[in-house]
Protein backbone atom coordinates (compact mmCIF):
# COMPACT_ATOMS: atom_id res chain seq x y z
CA UNK A 1 0.00 0.00 0.00
CA UNK A 2 1.26 3.34 -1.09
CA UNK A 3 0.23 6.10 1.85
CA UNK A 4 -0.67 9.61 1.25
CA UNK A 5 1.69 12.05 2.87
CA UNK A 6 0.74 15.43 0.71
CA UNK A 7 -2.67 14.82 1.91
CA UNK A 8 -3.90 18.12 3.56
CA UNK A 9 -5.52 17.69 6.71
CA UNK A 10 -7.20 20.78 8.74
CA UNK A 11 -6.16 19.96 12.25
CA UNK A 12 -7.54 23.60 13.79
CA UNK A 13 -10.63 22.74 16.14
CA UNK A 14 -9.64 19.42 16.66
CA UNK A 15 -7.42 20.28 19.82
CA UNK A 16 -3.97 20.23 18.27
CA UNK A 17 -1.83 21.78 20.59
CA UNK A 18 0.09 23.02 17.58
CA UNK A 19 -2.68 24.34 15.63
CA UNK A 20 -4.46 25.66 18.49
CA UNK A 21 -5.93 29.71 18.16
CA UNK A 22 -4.49 30.41 21.44
CA UNK A 23 -0.85 29.63 20.08
CA UNK A 24 -1.28 30.23 16.31
CA UNK A 25 -4.35 32.85 16.08
CA UNK A 26 -6.80 32.36 13.64
CA UNK A 27 -8.14 33.81 10.20
CA UNK A 28 -5.94 35.44 7.40
CA UNK A 29 -2.92 37.12 9.86
CA UNK A 30 -2.95 33.10 11.77
CA UNK A 31 0.56 31.76 12.01
CA UNK A 32 1.57 28.48 10.10
CA UNK A 33 2.92 26.04 13.08
CA UNK A 34 5.85 24.34 12.63
CA UNK A 35 7.02 24.03 16.29
CA UNK A 36 5.66 21.25 18.32
CA UNK A 37 7.17 17.84 17.23
CA UNK A 38 4.59 16.09 16.02
CA UNK A 39 3.58 15.12 12.53
CA UNK A 40 0.64 16.40 10.34
CA UNK A 41 0.35 13.53 8.67
CA UNK A 42 -2.61 10.84 8.90
CA UNK A 43 -2.25 7.66 10.89
CA UNK A 44 -1.72 3.88 9.61
CA UNK A 45 -5.26 2.45 8.59
CA UNK A 46 -4.70 -0.38 11.39
CA UNK A 47 -3.78 2.12 14.29
CA UNK A 48 -7.40 3.82 13.09
CA UNK A 49 -9.43 0.28 13.02
CA UNK A 50 -8.04 -1.01 15.79
CA UNK A 51 -9.14 2.36 18.05
CA UNK A 52 -12.44 2.57 16.15
CA UNK A 53 -13.02 -1.50 17.30
CA UNK A 54 -11.84 -0.12 21.02
CA UNK A 55 -14.23 2.71 21.12
CA UNK A 56 -17.14 1.04 19.58
CA UNK A 57 -17.21 -1.42 22.43
CA UNK A 58 -18.68 1.70 24.43
CA UNK A 59 -17.08 0.61 27.97
CA UNK A 60 -13.68 2.44 28.76
CA UNK A 61 -13.25 0.87 32.85
CA UNK A 62 -10.03 0.34 34.62
CA UNK A 63 -8.16 -1.76 32.12
CA UNK A 64 -4.65 -4.03 31.42
CA UNK A 65 -2.21 -3.60 28.36
CA UNK A 66 -3.19 -6.00 25.74
CA UNK A 67 -1.54 -9.11 26.25
CA UNK A 68 0.36 -8.68 22.47
CA UNK A 69 1.80 -5.73 23.49
CA UNK A 70 4.99 -6.49 24.69
CA UNK A 71 5.90 -8.98 22.38
CA UNK A 72 4.53 -6.39 19.35
CA UNK A 73 7.24 -3.67 20.88
CA UNK A 74 10.12 -6.79 20.92
CA UNK A 75 9.23 -7.76 17.32
CA UNK A 76 9.59 -4.11 16.33
CA UNK A 77 13.03 -3.44 17.82
CA UNK A 78 14.16 -7.03 16.61
CA UNK A 79 13.47 -6.71 12.89
CA UNK A 80 13.19 -2.29 12.87
CA UNK A 81 16.75 -1.97 14.70
CA UNK A 82 18.48 -5.55 15.16
CA UNK A 83 17.99 -5.05 19.07
CA UNK A 84 16.69 -8.49 20.96
CA UNK A 85 14.50 -7.68 23.89
CA UNK A 86 12.64 -10.09 25.71
CA UNK A 87 8.14 -9.32 26.65
CA UNK A 88 8.88 -9.50 29.93
CA UNK A 89 11.54 -6.67 29.95
CA UNK A 90 9.00 -4.27 28.21
CA UNK A 91 6.50 -2.08 30.58
CA UNK A 92 4.66 1.01 29.51
CA UNK A 93 3.65 5.02 30.78
CA UNK A 94 2.07 7.51 29.66
CA UNK A 95 5.54 9.34 27.42
CA UNK A 96 8.90 9.84 28.12
CA UNK A 97 8.56 12.91 30.50
CA UNK A 98 7.38 10.29 33.00
CA UNK A 99 9.75 7.76 32.22
CA UNK A 100 12.68 10.51 32.87
CA UNK A 101 10.71 11.90 35.92
CA UNK A 102 10.46 8.06 36.99
CA UNK A 103 13.83 7.25 36.94
CA UNK A 104 14.77 9.95 38.55
CA UNK A 105 12.71 9.35 41.28
CA UNK A 106 13.73 5.44 41.30
CA UNK A 107 17.73 5.50 41.20
CA UNK A 108 18.41 9.55 42.80
CA UNK A 109 18.14 11.41 45.58
CA UNK A 110 17.62 15.14 46.39
CA UNK A 111 21.06 16.87 45.58
CA UNK A 112 22.16 14.09 43.38
CA UNK A 113 23.81 15.32 39.88
CA UNK A 114 22.44 14.14 36.85
CA UNK A 115 24.21 14.28 33.47
CA UNK A 116 22.60 15.58 30.33
CA UNK A 117 23.77 16.61 27.06
CA UNK A 118 23.01 20.58 25.70
CA UNK A 119 20.77 21.99 23.67
CA UNK A 120 18.57 19.19 24.81
CA UNK A 121 14.44 18.61 25.03
CA UNK A 122 13.45 20.37 27.33
CA UNK A 123 11.96 17.95 29.93
CA UNK A 124 15.77 16.48 30.45
CA UNK A 125 16.48 19.51 32.38
CA UNK A 126 12.90 20.22 33.84
CA UNK A 127 12.17 16.65 35.19
CA UNK A 128 15.41 16.86 37.45
CA UNK A 129 14.90 20.14 38.54
CA UNK A 130 11.34 19.27 39.66
CA UNK A 131 12.48 16.28 41.65
CA UNK A 132 14.93 18.28 42.93
CA UNK A 133 18.04 16.76 41.72
CA UNK A 134 21.20 18.98 40.06
CA UNK A 135 21.51 18.98 36.38
CA UNK A 136 25.02 18.54 35.21
CA UNK A 137 25.43 19.87 31.42
CA UNK A 138 27.63 18.48 28.91
CA UNK A 139 27.27 20.67 25.50
CA UNK A 140 27.95 18.88 22.27
CA UNK A 141 30.14 21.53 20.45
CA UNK A 142 28.98 22.80 16.82
CA UNK A 143 32.45 21.63 15.11
CA UNK A 144 32.17 22.18 10.82
CA UNK A 145 28.16 22.01 10.60
CA UNK A 146 27.80 19.21 13.17
CA UNK A 147 26.81 18.60 17.19
CA UNK A 148 30.10 16.51 17.97
CA UNK A 149 30.06 15.05 21.53
CA UNK A 150 32.90 15.99 23.46
CA UNK A 151 33.85 12.72 25.12
CA UNK A 152 37.08 14.54 27.37
CA UNK A 153 34.32 16.78 29.03
CA UNK A 154 31.63 13.89 29.45
CA UNK A 155 34.42 11.26 31.11
CA UNK A 156 35.22 14.21 33.52
CA UNK A 157 31.62 14.99 34.03
CA UNK A 158 30.37 11.12 34.79
CA UNK A 159 32.36 10.80 37.55
CA UNK A 160 30.00 11.04 40.92
CA UNK A 161 26.95 11.19 38.36
CA UNK A 162 24.07 8.90 39.31
CA UNK A 163 21.78 9.22 36.41
CA UNK A 164 22.88 9.98 32.52
CA UNK A 165 19.78 11.20 30.41
CA UNK A 166 20.40 10.75 26.79
CA UNK A 167 18.74 11.59 23.52
CA UNK A 168 19.48 9.82 20.12
CA UNK A 169 18.31 10.27 17.37
CA UNK A 170 19.33 13.88 19.23
CA UNK A 171 16.29 16.55 19.89
CA UNK A 172 16.58 19.34 18.64
CA UNK A 173 20.61 18.95 16.73
CA UNK A 174 19.25 15.57 14.71
CA UNK A 175 22.27 13.75 15.47
CA UNK A 176 21.68 9.89 14.99
CA UNK A 177 25.33 9.12 16.63
CA UNK A 178 27.41 6.24 15.35
CA UNK A 179 28.13 3.09 16.28
CA UNK A 180 32.06 4.28 17.43
CA UNK A 181 30.43 7.68 19.14
CA UNK A 182 27.74 4.97 20.93
CA UNK A 183 30.51 2.55 22.43
CA UNK A 184 32.47 5.22 23.78
CA UNK A 185 29.81 6.58 25.41
CA UNK A 186 28.77 3.05 27.09
CA UNK A 187 32.07 2.34 27.94
CA UNK A 188 32.79 5.91 30.31
CA UNK A 189 28.87 4.99 31.74
CA UNK A 190 30.16 1.41 32.49
CA UNK A 191 33.92 2.55 33.83
CA UNK A 192 31.52 5.31 36.21
CA UNK A 193 28.74 2.52 36.80
CA UNK A 194 26.41 5.30 35.32
CA UNK A 195 23.03 4.28 34.84
CA UNK A 196 21.79 5.29 31.65
CA UNK A 197 17.77 6.50 30.45
CA UNK A 198 17.93 6.03 26.64
CA UNK A 199 15.19 8.47 24.83
CA UNK A 200 15.28 6.64 21.45
CA UNK A 201 11.64 7.72 20.22
CA UNK A 202 12.60 8.99 17.04
CA UNK A 203 14.46 6.01 15.98
CA UNK A 204 12.46 4.87 13.18
CA UNK A 205 13.21 8.26 11.32
CA UNK A 206 16.72 8.51 10.32
CA UNK A 207 18.38 9.00 6.62
CA UNK A 208 20.75 8.72 4.44
CA UNK A 209 21.05 5.06 4.66
CA UNK A 210 21.96 5.40 8.28
CA UNK A 211 20.68 2.88 10.97
CA UNK A 212 19.77 3.31 14.61
CA UNK A 213 21.62 1.65 17.07
CA UNK A 214 20.05 1.14 20.52
CA UNK A 215 22.17 1.55 22.89
CA UNK A 216 21.02 -1.47 25.03
CA UNK A 217 22.14 -3.51 21.81
CA UNK A 218 26.16 -3.06 21.75
CA UNK A 219 26.02 -5.70 24.72
CA UNK A 220 24.78 -7.05 27.74
CA UNK A 221 26.80 -5.24 30.33
CA UNK A 222 25.33 -1.83 28.72
CA UNK A 223 22.05 -3.38 28.55
CA UNK A 224 21.59 -4.03 32.05
CA UNK A 225 22.81 -0.66 32.53
CA UNK A 226 20.42 0.87 30.63
CA UNK A 227 16.67 2.21 30.54
CA UNK A 228 15.51 2.50 26.67
CA UNK A 229 12.60 4.58 26.05
CA UNK A 230 10.71 4.11 22.76
CA UNK A 231 7.18 5.02 21.58
CA UNK A 232 4.85 5.18 18.00
CA UNK A 233 4.28 8.34 18.35
CA UNK A 234 6.46 10.08 15.97
CA UNK A 235 6.47 7.48 13.71
CA UNK A 236 2.70 7.24 13.48
CA UNK A 237 1.05 10.30 14.52
CA UNK A 238 -0.15 8.98 17.58
CA UNK A 239 1.79 11.66 20.10
CA UNK A 240 -1.27 12.83 21.63
CA UNK A 241 -2.12 8.90 23.13
CA UNK A 242 0.65 9.26 24.97
CA UNK A 243 2.15 6.16 25.53
CA UNK A 244 5.59 4.86 25.61
CA UNK A 245 7.32 1.42 25.85
CA UNK A 246 10.10 1.24 28.37
CA UNK A 247 12.45 -1.46 28.46
CA UNK A 248 14.59 -2.54 30.94
CA UNK A 249 16.51 -5.61 30.94
CA UNK A 250 17.85 -5.66 33.97
CA UNK A 251 15.50 -7.02 36.76
CA UNK A 252 17.55 -5.38 39.76
CA UNK A 253 16.74 -2.17 37.69
CA UNK A 254 13.14 -2.72 36.53
CA UNK A 255 12.07 -3.63 39.64
CA UNK A 256 12.26 -0.13 41.29
CA UNK A 257 11.14 1.67 38.13
CA UNK A 258 8.08 0.21 38.33
CA UNK A 259 8.02 0.29 42.14
CA UNK A 260 7.99 4.21 41.44
CA UNK A 261 5.81 3.96 38.24
CA UNK A 262 3.14 2.21 40.64
CA UNK A 263 3.58 4.45 43.69
CA UNK A 264 2.91 7.60 41.38
CA UNK A 265 0.00 5.70 39.50
CA UNK A 266 1.84 7.00 36.05
CA UNK A 267 0.33 4.48 33.49
CA UNK A 268 -1.23 5.01 29.80
CA UNK A 269 -4.66 4.90 28.60
CA UNK A 270 -5.55 1.92 26.64
CA UNK A 271 -6.39 3.60 23.56
CA UNK A 272 -2.59 4.37 23.34
CA UNK A 273 -1.57 0.99 23.93
CA UNK A 274 -4.01 -0.78 21.42
CA UNK A 275 -2.61 2.30 18.72
CA UNK A 276 0.74 0.58 19.48
CA UNK A 277 0.04 -2.87 19.32
CA UNK A 278 -1.52 -2.02 15.66
CA UNK A 279 1.61 0.17 14.54
CA UNK A 280 4.26 -2.12 15.43
CA UNK A 281 2.49 -5.39 14.43
CA UNK A 282 1.38 -3.50 10.99
CA UNK A 283 3.34 -0.60 10.40
CA UNK A 284 6.61 -1.62 8.66
CA UNK A 285 5.30 -0.20 5.39
CA UNK A 286 4.34 3.10 6.65
CA UNK A 287 7.09 3.17 8.37
CA UNK A 288 9.55 3.11 5.51
CA UNK A 289 7.86 5.33 3.34
CA UNK A 290 7.17 8.52 5.94
CA UNK A 291 11.24 7.98 6.56
CA UNK A 292 11.35 8.40 3.01
CA UNK A 293 9.28 11.03 2.92
CA UNK A 294 10.87 13.33 5.41
CA UNK A 295 13.95 12.99 4.04
CA UNK A 296 12.61 14.50 0.59
CA UNK A 297 10.89 17.20 3.41
CA UNK A 298 14.86 17.65 4.32
CA UNK A 299 16.44 17.80 1.07
CA UNK A 300 13.47 20.84 0.00
CA UNK A 301 14.04 22.35 2.92
CA UNK A 302 17.75 22.33 2.55
CA UNK A 303 17.74 23.48 -0.99
CA UNK A 304 15.46 26.24 0.01
CA UNK A 305 17.54 27.77 2.73
CA UNK A 306 20.84 27.39 1.06
CA UNK A 307 18.81 29.31 -2.41
CA UNK A 308 16.63 31.62 -0.98
CA UNK A 309 17.37 32.14 2.78
CA UNK A 310 21.09 32.72 3.51
CA UNK A 311 21.04 34.53 6.40
CA UNK A 312 20.35 31.14 8.09
CA UNK A 313 21.89 28.30 8.34
CA UNK A 314 20.05 24.59 8.95
CA UNK A 315 21.99 21.81 10.72
CA UNK A 316 21.83 18.77 8.54
CA UNK A 317 19.39 16.43 10.21
CA UNK A 318 20.92 12.97 10.04
CA UNK A 319 17.58 12.46 11.37
CA UNK A 320 14.12 13.38 12.78
CA UNK A 321 11.64 15.70 11.47
CA UNK A 322 13.22 18.66 13.25
CA UNK A 323 16.18 21.38 11.17
CA UNK A 324 17.91 23.54 13.48
CA UNK A 325 18.52 26.92 12.02
CA UNK A 326 21.63 28.83 12.55
CA UNK A 327 20.11 31.56 12.54
CA UNK A 328 22.93 34.68 13.44
CA UNK A 329 23.24 35.59 9.82
CA UNK A 330 20.35 37.66 10.24
CA UNK A 331 22.29 39.75 12.55
CA UNK A 332 19.40 39.99 15.08
CA UNK A 333 19.96 40.12 18.68
CA UNK A 334 18.77 37.17 20.85
CA UNK A 335 15.62 38.86 22.15
CA UNK A 336 14.74 39.62 18.92
CA UNK A 337 14.46 36.37 16.70
CA UNK A 338 11.43 35.57 18.16
CA UNK A 339 9.68 37.94 16.96
CA UNK A 340 11.21 38.43 13.45
CA UNK A 341 9.37 34.28 13.09
CA UNK A 342 6.39 35.74 14.43
CA UNK A 343 6.41 38.56 11.39
CA UNK A 344 6.85 36.23 9.04
CA UNK A 345 3.80 34.74 10.10
CA UNK A 346 5.45 31.56 11.64
CA UNK A 347 5.66 29.95 15.00
CA UNK A 348 9.19 27.87 15.53
CA UNK A 349 10.34 26.97 19.19
CA UNK A 350 13.07 28.67 20.35
CA UNK A 351 16.46 28.04 20.71
CA UNK A 352 16.81 29.15 24.05
CA UNK A 353 14.49 26.51 25.72
CA UNK A 354 16.78 23.70 24.67
CA UNK A 355 20.23 25.28 26.69
CA UNK A 356 21.07 26.66 23.75
CA UNK A 357 23.55 29.51 25.13
CA UNK A 358 23.95 31.71 21.83
CA UNK A 359 20.03 32.80 21.55
CA UNK A 360 20.87 32.67 17.95
CA UNK A 361 18.88 29.00 16.60
CA UNK A 362 15.52 27.61 16.24
CA UNK A 363 13.74 24.76 15.67
CA UNK A 364 11.72 24.38 12.72
CA UNK A 365 9.51 20.90 12.44
CA UNK A 366 9.33 19.84 8.78
CA UNK A 367 6.79 16.70 9.40
CA UNK A 368 4.28 18.32 7.08
CA UNK A 369 2.96 17.96 3.83
CA UNK A 370 5.10 19.80 1.19
CA UNK A 371 2.83 22.35 0.24
CA UNK A 372 2.96 23.44 4.19
CA UNK A 373 6.69 23.55 3.64
CA UNK A 374 6.90 25.25 1.17
CA UNK A 375 3.73 28.11 1.67
CA UNK A 376 6.10 28.35 5.36
CA UNK A 377 9.58 28.60 4.08
CA UNK A 378 8.01 31.31 1.31
CA UNK A 379 6.97 33.35 4.17
CA UNK A 380 10.19 33.33 5.88
CA UNK A 381 12.02 34.38 2.43
CA UNK A 382 10.40 37.19 2.49
CA UNK A 383 10.42 38.08 6.30
CA UNK A 384 14.07 37.82 5.25
CA UNK A 385 14.21 39.83 2.74
CA UNK A 386 15.49 37.14 -0.14
CA UNK A 387 13.72 36.85 -3.21
CA UNK A 388 11.07 33.78 -3.20
CA UNK A 389 12.06 31.11 -5.96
Amino acid sequence: MTYDFDKLIDRRGRNSAKWDRRFIGEGEKSLLPFWVADTDFETLPQVKQALGSCVEHGIFGYTLPPEGCPAAVARWQQVRHGFHVEPDWVSFLAGIDCAIATAVQAFTQPGDRILINTPIYTPFFEMVENCGRRVTESPMPLVNGRYEFDFEDFAQKAKGAKLFLFCNPQNPTARCLTRKELERIGEICLENDLLILSDEIHADIVFDGRRHIPLASLSPELARHTITCTSPSKTFSVAGLVASAIIIPDPDVRRPFIEVRERNSINTGILGLVAMEAAYLNGDAYADQVRDYLQANRDFALDYFRKNIPGITPIVPEATFLLWLDCSGLGLKREELESFFTSAGLRLSGGTAYREPTGQFARLNFGCPRSTLKAGLERLAAAAGAPMA
